[in-house]
């Protein structure tokens, strides 16, 4: 299976590390719960607790939450896969990616140009609202508002007061 893959985009503006739990004013905490079974077969908990992985991009705040190198995902899991988990829209990649952005008020086109990726991405708002724009039409999504997105060019944009809470389930796809 091919990677997904950035087919069109501009470069990152900015990405700063960060340690989790901090971030922008009126960025939401997360709580990260993982479980697994063990090689021994015992249920146990592997992680519970503010996600390790959160960063900067373009004036938005993602936290990374989890990530499978491969489709199908191999068990039994026996470390933290946000550890090393890294933009699902990295050339090669060809599993699954797991991860929360807040976009902040005001940020639109400027900072997110339109772009397009080799993914089927699975999005629901979680807090706040904003624009789902295509070149030809834009959309309003809402708190509880779902959205399958499949290798569409598109941008967001924050029109709002409030950030905007997104989570994202990314899977990689191959484009034909």
């Amino acid at each position: 299976m091919a990677g997904a893959a950035v087919l069109s985009a501009a470069p990152p503006v900015a990405a700063v590390e960060s340690a989790a739990g901090t971030g922008p004013a009126g960025a939401a905490a997360i709580r990260r719960l993982v479980t697994i079974r063990d090689a021994d077969g015992r249920n146990e908990v592997l992680a519970d607790g503010a996600p390790p992985v959160s960063f900067d991009l373009n004036g938005t705040r993602i936290t990374r939450l989890w990530e499978a190198a491969a489709v199908p995902a191999g068990l039994p899991v026996d470390r933290d896969a946000s550890l090393d988990a890294g933009s699902a829209y990295r050339a090669g990649f060809a599993g699954t990616s797991f991860y929360v952005a807040e976009i902040p008020p005001g940020v639109g086109r400027s900072q997110v140009p339109f772009h397009r990726n080799a993914t089927i991405d699975y999005m629901a708002i979680l807090r706040g609202e904003i624009y789902f724009v295509l070149p030809e039409q834009e959309m309003l999504l809402r708190q509880g508002d779902t959205l399958v997105q499949c290798g569409n060019d598109h941008t967001w944009e924050n029109r709002g007061t409030e950030p905007c809470q997104l989570l994202f389930v990314v899977v990689a796809a191959v484009d034909a």
